[in-house]
């Protein structure tokens, strides 16, 4: 599939990268507001840039990549299904549950495609506690604990910590990978609430620390803690059911790499795996499943709607605070 990104920051960069080496995609174009920005992406991808407006018209492009600020993705997204292309946007879909709504409205509507990114579900610890879950070893899931962030220093002073542009702070940032991942394996949730706090970074406009609790209909639960002040960094969560629990530890700098432990009711006994001479590969294993599901007309995961079900969730949080 011909691909065009537009967006060419760190993380626009990683995404194109993972197009560029995919056996079943090819990076056409870039384009990005930043001149800096956009001649770093020709330096490193080798790829010609191409106007915004090209961008839409030409029907060798078949996907765009949107990897822009939040404050610019409901109008490059709507744009890009309207010009019947399918997206696939960094996360998360929008800077706030409106614009989420708008989106989402459209890309119901739209014979085109739309998938927000969650690397982390593409984690090989991740995809191995699934394959746990769904294999039903700890029996009925009831709840999903966990906890992600980084000492918040390469976000320091960028577009991130403002409001208007961002529309939050860890919530919108690293947040957004547990709240997708507790509905992963829970479901929809039905009820929410949390706290927000700047408790390292204090004037800034966004929140550096955050904290939720969900409830599904059938009464699970979730909680998760997001920071930019987590000097342990990065993510650890553990997910509870009638049966046993698994624990996924993916904090990489201070733990050693990326492991998964469980254990049942059973047999009693303590099982891992270890994954951390397994070179990371969710970028490039998220956009191959991607294109995978458009080709075989399957289902998109996350989907437009599990997009807009995370910012229905940050909202729970935001609307407490």
């Amino acid at each position: 599939m011909n691909f065009a990104i537009i967006g060419l920051g760190s993380f626009g960069i990683k995404r194109a990268q993972a197009i560029k080496n995919s056996k079943t995609a090819k990076l056409l174009c870039i384009h990005d507001i930043s001149s800096k920005n956009l001649n770093k992406g020709k330096e490193i991808l080798k790829v010609p840039e191409s106007s915004y407006e090209q961008i839409l018209k030409d029907k060798k492009i078949e996907v765009v990549c949107v990897c822009t600020p939040n404050k610019f993705h409901k109008k490059i997204i709507i744009d890009v299904l309207n010009a019947g292309k399918h997206v696939f946007c960094e996360k998360p879909l929008a800077k706030n549950l409106v614009e989420a709504e708008e989106i989402f409205n459209v890309a119901k509507n739209s014979k085109s495609t739309l998938q927000v990114g969650s690397n982390h579900r593409f984690f090989e610890s991740v995809r191995y506690a699934k394959k746990l879950v769904d294999e039903d070893t700890i029996g009925e899931v009831l709840s999903f604990n966990g906890r992600i962030g980084h000492n918040g220093e390469r976000l320091k002073d960028t577009w991130f910590w403002k409001k208007d542009i961002s529309g939050g702070g860890t919530l919108l940032d690293n947040g957004c990978h547990l709240l997708d991942l507790s509905r992963f394996f829970l479901g929809n949730f039905v009820s929410g609430t949390g706290l927000t706090s700047n408790v390292y970074w204090k004037n800034i406009e966004v929140e550096d620390t955050a904290t939720g609790v969900f409830t599904t209909k059938e009464g699970r639960t979730a909680t998760i803690f997001c920071s930019w002040r987590l000097l342990s960094g990065y993510f650890f969560f553990e997910i509870n059911g009638t049966d046993g629990y698994i624990n996924v530890d993916g904090r990489f700098d201070t733990h050693g790499g990326d492991k998964i432990f469980w254990s049942t009711k059973k047999d009693n006994k303590f099982y891992s795996k270890d994954f951390s001479h397994i070179k990371p590969n969710s970028y490039q294993l998220e956009i191959d499943n991607f294109i995978s599901n458009i080709k075989n007309n399957r289902k998109c995961s996350p989907s437009a709607e599990d997009a807009l079900e995370v910012m229905r969730m940050i909202n729970f949080i935001y609307k407490n605070n």
